[in-house]
């Protein structure tokens, strides 16, 4: 049968592969409203990222990020912390600025975050997909992801879409030409890598003997890991769980055994100790996926599989390129378990608790 709209997958699949093209079309976008994101941060010395699902992956990635390049502090919550628990989430002195991300831009627990820092006099930058909606319509500043919009309900391209926003953000807001130039190349690195992706993930993804999942990093790659135990859970409603990847020693290696698929989602600057906790893993009988950029003989030793990026990019620039295979296994992986990666089972394109 040929693949076409009506087939199982059909949208996630094309979004997949598109994520590169998008990214080409996002960062000259984003550039355009230079002037009015600083102007937005001036004076400011804490920000809040939040969202919900894929977005608040987003923020755990962004706000690290924005830590490491920048005077800022900055700190990633769940949109409902911030009406529900304002005092433990909303800074008592100094200049908040809130960065607000919601694909719909209409997610309710978003739009009530909105709302209670609007009545607070903080300042909000909104990253959507929507330009009518209420949280571009309230915000002081918003980016609008046109290129970015989605047919299926699994986020994979406004997923790295985001993460690309926040990283430019922090481009911005720093100054950091060279930042900015390496973000310039993620597009290029992108589309050379989106072939062999696809050959992994469909590999990976359809091994049936792997029967759960745990996504492991550091830094500001932990919001990638939770990200991608999300997309395995929603599309394929199979056991999978993100830590510290260091964390993984501390209980949850009781889980290690040739039914699990560990994924390092491995950096430079932490390189070595995680490469002695994929080794440690591995003996224990796990499976193991290594994604990188660049590779040494003892982690391809160490490993089942290894992707590698081979960009020479910076950590700070890499983030989504990790993401392409991963969401490829997910699909393959749903697809062999009869189910349609664009429909996951319980859920709707956006949340809404407002009736």
């Amino acid at each position: 049968m040929p693949f076409s709209e009506k087939s199982p997958g059909f949208w996630m699949r094309q979004e997949i592969a598109s994520q590169a093209e998008t990214w080409a079309l996002l960062i000259p976008a984003i550039q355009q409203q230079a002037d009015s994101i600083r102007e937005l941060f001036i004076d400011s010395n804490q920000v809040i990222f939040s969202g919900c699902g894929s977005a608040l992956n987003a923020s755990r990635y962004g706000a690290p990020l924005l830590r490491s390049l920048t005077d800022l502090t900055a700190r990633a919550v769940p949109s409902a912390d911030i009406f529900l628990f304002p005092e433990c989430t909303l800074p008592r002195r100094g200049k908040t600025t809130a960065v607000l991300l919601s694909r719909s831009g209409k997610t309710t627990e978003v739009i009530r975050a909105q709302e209670q820092l609007k009545s607070r006099g903080i300042p909000i930058l909104a990253i959507t997909c929507v330009e009518d909606s209420p949280l571009a319509n309230q915000a002081d500043c918003a980016l609008i992801l046109k290129p970015a919009v989605e047919q299926s309900v699994a986020t994979t391209r406004s997923l790295t879409g985001m993460i690309l926003t926040t990283q430019l953000l922090a481009a911005i807001i720093s100054d950091n030409q060279a930042y900015l130039t390496d973000l310039q190349r993620l597009p290029s690195a992108g589309q050379s890598l989106l072939n062999h992706a696809l050959k992994q993930g469909e590999e990976i993804g359809k091994r049936t003997d792997i029967k759960k999942y745990a996504f492991v990093a550091n830094g500001p790659l932990l919001g990638l890991a939770h990200e991608a135990q999300l997309k395995v859970k929603e599309t394929c409603l199979l056991p999978a769980d993100a830590y510290p990847m260091l964390d993984f020693r501390h209980g949850p290696k009781s889980i290690a055994d040739e039914e699990l698929l560990l994924v390092a989602l491995v950096s430079n600057h932490g390189y070595h100790d995680e490469l002695a906790l994929i080794r440690d893993i591995k003996e224990l009988g796990a499976v193991t996926w290594a994604i990188c950029d660049q590779a040494t003989d003892e982690l391809r030793s160490s490993v089942d599989y290894l992707f590698e990026f081979n960009s020479h990019l910076s950590d700070w620039a890499t983030g989504p390129l990790y993401l392409p295979p991963i969401q490829y296994m997910a699909f393959f992986r749903s697809l062999t378990k009869g189910l349609n990666p664009d429909e996951p089972l319980n859920l709707s394109y956006w949340v809404n608790t407002s009736n």
